[in-house]
This record gives C-alpha cells, structure tokens and sequence, in this order.
C-alpha cells in the first residue's frame, strides 16, 4: 500500500538569494496495523522526498475511530543530521522529547513501528499521518495524509453477535391441560383425606349423571356425552405426553337422599364401578389407577345447590341440612323426613324435581397427575441463562448429552464465543441440516466474518 502527499513549500534564501519552490513529497508503503491478543502493532515504511537540507520534517501518526476517539502515537522527526543539530541549536527540538529522530539521507527510506494497547474502538478505526515541516526560512504544514482505512482488528468472536431462542418456561402438557380443566389435580401420594374429597366435590368436577335408579353409563342422558368425551380427550393426551403420567383416578359415586340408605349405599357403588369400567374399556389404564368411594347420599352437593338457589324456604331447608342428623333412631325421624314435611313437602318437592337429579351421578371425577418436564428443554433453558452470562464452559457442560434440534447451535455459539470457528461452523451447519432456523443466521454470520479477516 502506498500513499502519497505534495506540499509546496516557497523557501526564501536570503544570504545566497535563492527564490525556488521546493516540493516535499510524503508517502508510506507497507502500512500495517496487526492485532496480537491485547495490543496493536503499528508499521510503515516512511519516504520523503523533496525536503530541504535545513529542513525537519515533523510527523505525527493519528489513530482515529469511527466514534470520535483519536490515539497520538508517538512522534518523529525526519531530516538530516545537520538539520536537526541546528533544530537542537535553536531550542526546536529537546533530546529527551518523545520522538524517534532520523537522519537520513535524500530519498532514504524510514521504517516506523510502535506497539499500543487494544481497545474496542480501534476496530474500523483509520490510520493518519500529520506533517509540518521547519526549517530556517518557513514553516508550513502538509495535507494529511490516510494511510488506512477501516483497521480489521477484532476477532471474528469479538464480532460474533448470538442469534440464540429466548429461555421459556417449560409447561409439560399435564400442566397446560391442568389451566383449563379443573379435575386435574398434583399427585401428592394420595387422594387426599374425606375432607379433602368433599372439597373437590365443591370444585369444577367432572361429573356423569344417571338417570334414577339406574347404574348404567347413558352418554345421552344430561351433558354426558360431552363430559365423557372430553374426559378421554384429556386422558388420551397426557397418556401420549412424555412429560407427563396419570398417577390416580378418583372416582366418587353418589345417590340422591330420596330412598332407604341401604339402596343409596348400593346404587353409588355401583355407579362408581361401571363408570370405572367405562374409562378403562376405552383407554388403556388398568383398574390399578382408580380408586373407588362411595359417598353414599350426597347431602353436602345437595346443600350447595340450595345455598345458590333462590328457592322459598331456602334458610329452614339449610338449617335443617346442618343441624338435622340423617337419621335419629331415637326419635324414628331423620334428615329426609323432616325435609318433606317441611311446609307442607312443598320445598322437597323442588329440590326433588330441580336438585336430585344432578345428586343421581357416579359422583365426582378427580384425576390427579404427575409433571415430569423434559430434561433436554430444562437443559437448552440453563444454557442459554449461562450462555447470556457468558458462561461458556459452563454451557458447555449443561448440553452434555442434549439431542434436540436446537442444541447444536448453542454448542456453536459456545465454540464460537471461545474463538473456536471451525468448531461452531461444523455444528451451526449440523443445527441448520435439523430444521433451526437461528442456526443459519449464524452460520451466515460466521461466514461473513471469515470472509472479512480474510
């Protein structure tokens, strides 16, 4: 590379009456600016050519960056010896400056190098030289002179911006299915106490309806199909889910109060029975995975559904649900007797035509679940929380073993990040043949930057 300036000089010689313009030509060859891990070589190869015998030439190398930021480095004077002893003569020039002095012949070349530290800025940044020349006659200053553009001095990793996937939470499909479908409960290792399973019975259940008396599943009958679609709809889904199982099945059958406790005990049992039967007929859940309870007749629904209604005689109807036991064997009159002797049976009429029949059920359907998170999501999401930290080896370590799609472009990226580019070009290339499309960005990013530093 070589670049060159003119400078027109007028030099007035009084003592001999010399009136001739002389031209100083400033020019660099084998410009270079080389990185070597934290500090910058800087070398030329400076001519001259034109310059009075009495004249220095005084030049200062300038590293400018694209931001603003400017590096002086350090100075030198170029003439001959007889020029700079008279610059010493006159004060212009001190032996302890920081200059690199040349006394040189017309025409002689002179070889400048000067090492600085790297800084971030320097990348992109330019190579300038300003001169001025002095002598006895005149001073004058020459055009500056761009010795290079654009300096390639940052590494392909410290130019290397990661296209990685944002880490999400990892919802394992159970857990999903959990948010819209309430009879979806965490296994905890039971089923839970009677309190418990009275809970859930106040919770949004799945619930199946028989028609009286009977025990036999009748999809037609109240909103049963739909419920017991949907029910093997969800089953179906977490039993294909790697992430996540069903651990239990609970189902609690029930009757209405009206009848002896004898047939209602007999009749829940029974519903709960064939609607386990039921489930396990169309999927393949064995009868291991249910438990079966028998709530007998189910006062406690019974009371929600009057404690929402508006119906007459609502408040005498509950007191006598919470105080009244199911049957007195003392006084030969139990919970159902006084309920339908109550002013004048008229309100164990209502319940009977509007509240027994949603307590005629196989009960409540609670299923509970176990999450079991995929370990390869879990472990891209650790690693892209460390690779954002820059924490690399520590990436590294976490993918160990990760066979999904997207784990070899974060292995890129680490190896990528610690300078290794054939590495991370091998496995972005490998992560773009498995469907990531993040993959080709850096792939492509990687390839331009090689270019480049080429």
């Amino acid at each position: 590379m070589k670049c060159s300036v003119l400078l027109c000089g007028l030099l007035l010689m009084q003592a001999v009456g010399l009136s001739a313009k002389e031209q100083v030509r400033l020019s660099a060859d084998d410009v270079k600016m080389v990185r070597s891990e934290d500090s910058v070589r800087v070398s030329f190869r400076l001519n001259v050519g034109g310059l009075g015998r009495d004249y220095v030439l005084k030049v200062t190398p300038l590293l400018r960056g694209k931001g603003g930021q400017e590096a002086c480095l350090p100075k030198l004077n170029y003439g001959s010896r007889r020029a700079q002893i008279v610059e010493w003569r006159e004060g212009g020039m001190k032996k302890t400056q920081a200059v690199a002095p040349a006394y040189n012949k017309a025409g002689e070349e002179l070889l400048y190098t000067h090492t600085l530290p790297y800084n971030d800025w320097m990348e992109g940044a330019s190579l300038h030289l300003e001169a001025q020349s002095e002598g006895c006659c005149s001073k004058e200053t020459l055009q500056s002179l761009r010795l290079l553009d654009n300096a390639m001095l940052a590494t392909p990793a410290e130019l290397f911006v990661p296209v990685v996937p944002r880490s999400e939470p990892v919802i394992p499909v159970v857990e999903q299915l959990a948010q819209e479908n309430k009879f979806l409960g965490v296994w905890t290792g039971s089923v839970g106490t009677k309190e418990d399973i009275d809970r859930y019975k106040d919770e949004a259940t799945l619930v199946v309806y028989f028609p009286v008396g009977s025990v036999r599943v009748v999809p037609e009958f109240e909103n049963n199909r739909a419920n017991l679609e949907h029910l093997l709809s969800v089953l179906d889904k977490i039993a294909a889910a790697k992430d996540s199982r069903i651990a239990k099945i609970l189902v609690v059958g029930s009757a209405s109060p009206d009848g002896s406790a004898e047939l209602n005990a007999r009749i829940a049992a029974n519903r709960a029975q064939v609607l386990v039967d039921y489930i396990t007929s169309r999927t393949r859940l064995s009868p291991s995975y249910f438990e079966v309870k028998n709530d007998q007749e189910s006062w406690r629904f019974l009371r929600r559904l009057v404690a929402d209604s508006d119906m007459d005689s609502r408040q005498q109807v509950l007191h006598i649900i919470d105080t009244a036991p199911v049957w007195d064997a003392k006084k030969k009159v139990g919970r159902l007797g006084l309920l339908m002797k109550l002013n004048g049976g008229k309100p164990y009429h209502y319940m009977k035509q509007h509240f027994f029949p949603k307590l005629r059920n196989a009960g409540y359907i609670k299923v509970f679940y176990e999450a079991q998170p995929d370990p390869e999501l879990l472990s891209l999401n650790k690693a892209i929380d460390l690779l954002q930290a820059e924490q690399y080896a520590e990436a590294l370590h976490t993918l160990q073993g990760n066979t999904h799609f997207r784990a070899d472009n974060l292995r890129g990226v680490c190896h990528m990040m610690n300078g290794d580019t054939e590495k991370a070009r091998t496995l972005f290339q490998k992560a773009v043949a498995a469907g990531d499309p993040q993959a080709a960005e850096n792939l492509k990013q990687l390839e331009e930057l090689l270019n480049r530093s080429r």
